[in-house]
């Protein structure tokens, strides 16, 4: 076991130290409780006066371990990728994905995950998304439960997001399933992340916004020289923000508008540019300069 360093990046903000690939470590949630001081102070029962003659000898405890005292516990890698992948053995699509936020490879299992990682790839509060990042253990009564998250979303100013996504309602017809999620979202809203159920239609609107999540994450790694860059932020400081997709275009390669369009594209997954997907894009839809 690794030892682990705290940090104040968020609540998965733990790394190994001379951690090895493959290699996995052990966050007792019991002690991210009681990191954040407004949770503790949420989770603790004021009525309650402490009292030393109340203690139980350790011996005389049903089960006298680790899980007594603790919530559950979280496993993850140590080099923060995917804990768990797929290769062929399942019925539908699985694959790799290269992002350029999260800098590695991608595991994802399902269109409805793939398009997540487009999404949080395209969208400008978003840092970075880590599929399958994960396993959660907890306890329900006597009996233990594991839950796999489908996606960790790491947000500017704003706490941490597991996401659970699935097809249509039809999923969630298994009654033991849904004591499992109640189970997580419990466990989550405690040491301050957000759990989110997210459905396929929640994550594609329509053909015009798959069709642009699958062009501008394309351009993550488009070449984008100095001189267009010196044209973008020229532009910036003399007009300001706002402006168009087709005039910014124009600006940043005159001899070529469509290069400067894949330019913008690579721009908005580096969080410069700021534009809604979800529409037809035309040369006049706004967006805004960052």
């Amino acid at each position: 076991m690794s030892a682990i360093v705290g940090s104040v990046d968020g609540p998965f903000a733990f790394h190994p130290v001379g951690g090895e690939a493959g290699e996995r470590i052990k966050i007792p949630l019991s002690q991210k409780v009681v990191r954040g001081v407004e949770i503790h102070r949420r989770l603790r029962d004021v009525s309650f006066v402490p009292d030393r003659t109340r203690l139980v000898p350790r011996v005389d405890l049903p089960v006298a371990d680790e899980r007594l005292a603790s919530m559950g516990e979280i496993i993850m890698e140590a080099n923060g990728g995917s804990i768990r992948t797929r290769s062929g053995d399942r019925a539908h699509e699985n694959g790799w994905w290269p992002s350029r936020k999260r800098g590695r490879l991608q595991h994802w299992e399902g269109t409805a995950q793939r398009f997540a990682l487009l999404a949080m790839e395209c969208d400008f509060t978003v840092e970075w998304a880590q599929s399958e990042p994960c396993l959660l253990r907890f306890p329900i009564g006597d009996e233990w439960f594991e839950w796999y998250p489908d996606l960790l979303v790491r947000r500017f100013n704003a706490p941490d997001e597991l996401w659970e996504i699935k097809r249509d309602e039809r999923q969630l017809e298994d009654e033991r399933y849904r004591l499992k999620l109640a189970g997580a979202d419990e466990i989550c809203r405690r040491v301050g992340i957000r759990f989110r159920l997210v459905m396929a239609h929640e994550i594609v609107a329509d053909r015009f916004h798959r069709d642009n999540l699958e062009l501008f994450a394309a351009r993550r790694f488009v070449n984008i020289r100095p001189e267009h860059m010196r044209r973008f932020e020229a532009f910036g400081i003399q007009n300001g923000p706002s402006t168009t997709y087709g005039e910014l275009a124009r600006v940043i390669d005159p001899q070529c508008p469509t290069r400067g369009a894949a330019i913008i594209q690579g721009l908005t997954v580096l969080r410069r540019v700021e534009i809604d997907l979800r529409p037809l894009l035309t040369n006049r839809t706004p967006l805004c300069i960052h």
